[in-house]
């Protein structure tokens, strides 16, 4: 796309001209940002759907597909929300240490509390996956800034 401009005495387009040609250009790359979105949201549904296949067909306890499925669910809407992080070392270090205590609390929770249930409803764990989500954005925000050593305003990408 082209812009046309009504140059001045001075040879250079006037500051409105200048601001919408800027203005029509971040349209542009934010609707190719939109659509790789769009792409990555229904790539995660499907690999969630055929994960969840999957882990039915080779025979999996209930319970087990329930805590994979919602980690799997808990730390891709955190990565997706914090998207404009994704190019940062500390992020991706934050997101690491999160993981891995997430993943032993969960082993505990439902080797030892869910000791004799064979099936555990993924709809009992969503209110734990809610509470879990802004958990996350906090533990990584702080640890990201432990790590760097600065304290930026991070914004959300919904």
């Amino acid at each position: 796309m082209s812009a046309k401009f009504s140059f001045g005495r001075t040879g250079h387009p006037t500051h409105r001209e200048a601001h919408m040609h800027r203005k029509q250009k971040g349209e542009n790359r934010k609707r190719r940002t939109s659509f790789g979105e769009y792409v990555l949201l229904i790539l995660i549904g499907v690999f969630a759907f055929m994960t969840a296949g999957e882990l039915h067909n080779r025979g999996i306890p209930h319970k087990w597909a329930t805590a994979i499925m919602g980690t799997l669910v808990t730390f891709g809407i955190v990565i997706y929300l914090c998207r404009r992080m994704w190019n940062r070392w500390a992020f991706w270090a934050a997101i690491s240490i999160c993981l891995a205590a997430h993943t032993i609390v969960t082993w505990v929770f439902f080797q030892y509390v869910l000791y004799g249930a064979g099936r555990f409803s993924i709809l009992f764990w969503y209110p734990v996956m809610l509470v879990e989500i802004f958990a996350l954005l906090i533990a990584v925000k702080r640890i990201h800034d432990k790590l760097t050593g600065t304290h930026e305003t991070i914004k959300l990408s919904f």
